[in-house]
């Protein structure tokens, strides 16, 4: 599985995607102004389990949840 993440998290990083957060298991593109870019649909339930699903957090925002796609890719390296 760490594989096919780190095969979409480079693609995403080549388009210029900068940042990501999750919304019930569908990974999306942050940009302000925020537009709904939904990237993947993770009908697993198993992909990117490191990115916290703002759907469990009542009263949040993906402003307060998004992450670096270039540090997503560098844990992965690593791993």
């Amino acid at each position: 599985m760490k594989e096919l993440e780190l095969m979409l998290l480079n693609m995403w990083s080549e388009c210029g995607i900068e940042e990501i957060y999750k919304y019930k298991n569908r990974i999306k593109a942050f940009k302000e102004p925020l537009l709904n870019i939904e990237l993947f649909y993770d009908l697993t339930y198993r992909l990117f389990s490191d990115v916290e699903d703002i759907a469990n957090h009542e009263d949040s925002c993906p402003k307060n949840y998004k992450l670096s796609v270039n540090a997503l890719i560098q844990s992965r390296s690593r791993a």
